[in-house]
């Protein structure tokens, strides 16, 4: 490891004339300002007590830590940029009783650090620290500004996190390389995709969407992808780069009538675009082209995300393990020795495929661990090296949940039997949801042995608010940890998507039916409702200095909004036998609490940034003065919350809510406004005994999404005070949720 430290502190970026990004090094091989500087903004009042060294390993290929020192003088020593701030996390966490979460940050509650009671050491179990889905820059960061994103590295960075995919950028990649091959500049932009839905061009999913793109756009995107890369390096974080495997516009066979190119079908109802076989020359010459324009603009990475027939596409007459064998070595050639990321994911990787590349090389990130129980790895993978993949979330839902026992229990000694374990992949396609679960799974990379999840989860309580012995505080995560974080791997299809926490109701297009938001979302809630509840109950009691702290304001809404969520399950069965039943007053009853529920809740979600659409619809607003590129942007951030795409892929395709959100404004003014027009049709076919009306709900989410509606970050209102009310009213004689 410790070969591997000094090669990425060299190939550290620096900034050249232009803005461009080239390989580099530092001025200097210990040079960990960039450590400092992180420890400096999420620790302004205590960072001057604390020093980090940089020590080479000695008699180990391992990265570890070491923490001494004395009250206020607190010392870690770590032989990597990332080593150093996991270590002083983890001195945070279990000495200082703080916690640095995606969701808030928990300083420590005394003015003088606390001294450890004797030198703590610890060290990586596994070389990679992987972070982020190919679908994130989707669902959670498409318009970041920098200030955003170098909060985010500073999370990761804490959490020991030394490895993660940048895609931003990568339009910038393609424009140039079609312009080179020969397309207009407009051409170009017309077949790229806006920022919220490029990542699925990415994989070939799509085009064309949302655009043209604006060129001034493009090259935006790439400078911040430029300052987002060069941060990592600083830090000592590899990126990972999206490779090339021969995507190219529907015309390129027309344009290059001698080479091979295959046409991919449809993916949701979007049309794919076509694939250039590997085995041609031509694909070497774009391969090249492609490879080139990227290395200008960011550097060479270790690792090259590389997804060909993601969810579905062909590789017609061309034999699978000849295209992988196209693909590595036209990879190979811009960038000896990278490694090849791919996921592990339904039918994916193809094992001819896997039969015909170097598979040493490879980096899979095996995402199937989460619904059921893979024993060996080895066999499956033909003895390629992978990552084990965290997936608790899709489509940045907020739903409440995941699988502690896998994440706590057997991930961490899965490298006792799994030989080709070579990292861990923070891996949802949303971020900064779910503070507990990336917690837990973050530390796992850093043990031998699984965990005592009641015992780390009232560490974990303790920490996150810096209140020790709050028996509120600690008996509300047990009560999560017995419910929304209770389930496991099982194999049990019923449960939906790879067995992430289910979504709300009240963001389903609106039936009698439903059982999701989305359209694979989980169909049961796999735990007792009333212990969420419970939780809620047992915050509302927490300490006044616990009630303080960012972190419970964020989690008071967040697990209150959960138990208002669980009670549509219960409610919409009850809808639809009283419709059934023709029973008005009992209808109208019902609907009229739905409705006051989802006020109660989007109320509640005001209160705080992190649910608040304002939030998301203010980041677009940045990045350009233009009033009709600044529209073009609100449109997409719309409408991959609400319909996602065109009517075809929508409403047949059944993209519409994948990514629903409990948003306060898009709950009021979205998912309410559906269910009231949903309610109204059943009232008037009891009245006049016809068919509840057809209702256009397609036409309804394009009226929202293009409204124009300002909506602000700002909280408004008290999040304890709107929680409490909720408490009550739930309580007070008032439905309870059944399971």
């Amino acid at each position: 490891m410790q070969g591997r430290a000094k090669w990425l502190r060299v190939a550290g970026g620096v900034m050249i004339a232009g803005g461009l990004l080239a390989s580099g090094g530092r001025a200097r091989a210990d040079d960990i300002q960039a450590a400092r500087d992180v420890v400096a903004r999420l620790l302004p009042a205590h960072a001057g007590q604390v020093t980090l060294t940089l020590r080479p390993a000695s008699g180990t290929t391992a990265e570890y830590y070491r923490i001494s020192g004395h009250k206020g003088d607190i010392h870690v020593t770590a032989s990597s940029d990332s080593a150093l701030l996991f270590g002083l996390n983890w001195y945070l966490k279990y000495v200082a009783h703080a916690g640095i979460s995606p969701n808030g940050i928990t300083p420590p509650a005394m003015a003088q650090l606390p001294a450890p009671g004797h030198p703590i050491e610890g060290e990586a179990t596994f070389p990679y620290r992987y972070a982020l889905n190919e679908n994130t820059d989707g669902y959670t960061s498409p318009y970041w500004n920098w200030e955003r994103w170098q909060h985010e590295l500073d999370i990761y960075a804490m959490n020991g996190l030394n490895t993660l995919l940048i895609e931003r950028g990568t339009d910038a990649v393609l424009y140039r390389t079609f312009m080179r091959l020969g397309y207009k500049d407009e051409q170009v932009r017309s077949w790229l995709s806006m920022p919220a839905h490029i990542n699925w061009q990415l994989m070939a999913n799509m085009c064309c969407y949302g655009g043209p793109v604006p060129r001034e756009l493009i090259e935006k995107r790439a400078v911040s992808a430029q300052q987002i890369i060069g941060r990592m390096r600083e830090l000592g974080m590899r990126p990972v780069l999206p490779g090339f495997y021969g995507m190219v516009p529907d015309d390129f066979g027309k344009r290059f009538p001698q080479a091979h190119v295959i046409g991919q079908g449809e993916w949701n109802r979007f049309r794919r675009p076509a694939w250039l076989d590997p085995r041609d020359p031509m694909f070497a010459k774009v391969a090249a082209i492609y490879y080139d324009e990227q290395k200008k603009l960011f550097g060479d990475a270790p690792v090259y995300d590389i997804q060909p027939f993601q969810e579905g596409g062909t590789p017609g007459d061309v034999p699978l393990a000849d295209a992988g064998q196209g693909i590595q070595k036209a990879l190979d050639t811009a960038h000896p020795g990278a490694m090849w990321m791919l996921m592990a994911w339904y039918e994916e990787p193809d094992a001819r495929m896997l039969a015909g590349v170097d598979r040493k090389r490879l980096f899979i990130v095996d995402l199937e661990q989460n619904t059921r129980v893979r024993e060996n790895r080895d066999a499956d993978f033909q003895g390629a090296p992978f990552l084990y993949g965290g997936l608790w979330d899709f489509g940045g839902r907020t739903s409440l949940g995941g699988s502690s026992y896998d994440y706590g229990v057997r991930l961490p000694g899965l490298w006792r039997t799994q030989k080709n374990m070579i990292g861990t992949a923070v891996f949802p396609e949303g971020m900064d949801n779910n503070p507990y679960i990336f917690d837990l799974f973050t530390e796992a990379a850093w043990r031998r042995d699984g965990v005592d999840t009641t015992q780390w989860t009232r560490d974990y309580a303790d920490r996150r608010y810096g209140q020790p012995g709050d028996v509120h505080a600690r008996k509300a995560w047990d009560l999560l940890l017995r419910s929304a974080f209770s389930y496991r791997a099982t194999g049990i299809q019923d449960f939906g998507e790879a067995s992430a926490a289910p979504d709300s109701l009240f963001n389903a297009q609106p039936s009698l039916d439903t059982h999701s938001a989305a359209w694979n979302g989980m169909k049961v809630l796999p735990y007792d409702p009333h212990l969420v509840e419970a939780a809620m109950a047992e915050l509302l009691q927490a300490s006044d200095a616990t009630r303080a702290t960012e972190a419970y304001r964020y989690d008071l809404v967040d697990v209150t909004r959960q138990a208002v969520a669980n009670q549509a399950r219960a409610m919409l069965p009850q809808i639809g036998d009283a419709f059934a039943a023709r029973d008005r007053a009992k209808l109208h009853a019902l609907t009229t609490r739905w409705l006051e529920l989802m006020d109660r809740q989007d109320s509640l979600l005001a209160t705080n940034t992190f649910f608040r659409v304002g939030t998301w619809l203010s980041w677009p607003q940045a990045w350009s003065d233009d009033p009709a590129q600044r529209k073009l942007m609100d449109y997409d951030a719309r409408v991959i919350l609400t319909n996602w795409g065109g009517r075809t892929a929508s409403q047949v395709g059944h993209l519409r809510d994948y990514a629903n959100k409990d948003w306060a404004g898009l709950t009021k003014d979205y998912y309410r406004v559906r269910w009231q027009l949903f309610f109204d049709s059943l009232e008037t076919s009891l009245a006049t005994g016809r068919p509840p009306r057809e209702i256009d709900w397609y036409k309804v989410g394009e009226e929202w999404c293009h409204n124009g509606r300002v909506y602000s970050p700002t909280p408004e209102g008290d999040s304890y005070t709107v929680a409490r009310d909720i408490h009550d009213y739930l309580t007070q004689g008032n439905m309870a949720p059944s399971k």
